[in-house]
């Protein structure tokens, strides 16, 4: 199942849809063109990206603003959201709660699960802690809602993209 990013950087957004994901290698297109990445976890914690065309060794952190990438001589910073994110959002047309899932932006330990079965969520509270690499990070609901689910426990392990939470739209 593709699953599709808006990113944008200063005025321009593209769209990034993740095709296929093999383990090192990654195809993925860009505004309708299509790539196939390798993709390597170097040991001092880059991440090497290459084409036929080119290879780049990045670091990714995650900021207020969104992501920085570093490459060897230039740092930019991208805003990237899950496309179903923007339309959860979008559909609740600003009243009540949108729902969806939350999902772990990285790997981690989940340390703390602020919330409760049936309990509302405001867009933007925290539902999971997790800590990552010694610090603890705050998973926030995009657009709120309903807690239904509670997919993992205190003291877990999870990866990227694992089910954390799952909300239910609620409408006013």
């Amino acid at each position: 199942m593709a699953t599709e990013y808006r990113v944008k950087r200063g005025d321009k957004i593209e769209t990034v849809t993740v095709l296929e994901d093999r383990g090192e290698i990654v195809v993925v297109e860009v505004d309708g063109q299509r790539l196939e990445l390798a993709v390597h976890a170097l040991p001092d914690g880059r991440t090497a990206v290459a084409t036929p065309e080119r290879r780049v060794a990045l670091r990714a952190l995650p900021t207020k603003q969104g992501l920085l990438v570093v490459d060897a001589h230039v740092q930019r910073t991208f805003e990237v959201e899950d496309a179903r994110v923007s339309w959860l959002a979008g559909a609740s047309g600003g009243k009540g709660a949108a729902g969806g899932r939350v999902t772990a932006s990285m790997p981690g330990r989940v340390v703390r699960l602020p919330v409760k079965l049936d309990e509302i969520v405001p867009p933007g509270g925290v539902v999971a802690v997790l800590e990552a690499m010694k610090m603890e990070n705050d998973v926030r609901a995009p657009g709120g809602g309903k807690v239904v689910e509670i997919a993992v426990k205190e003291g877990v392990d999870v990866e990227s993209g694992a089910l954390l939470v799952r909300l239910e739209p609620v409408h006013d």
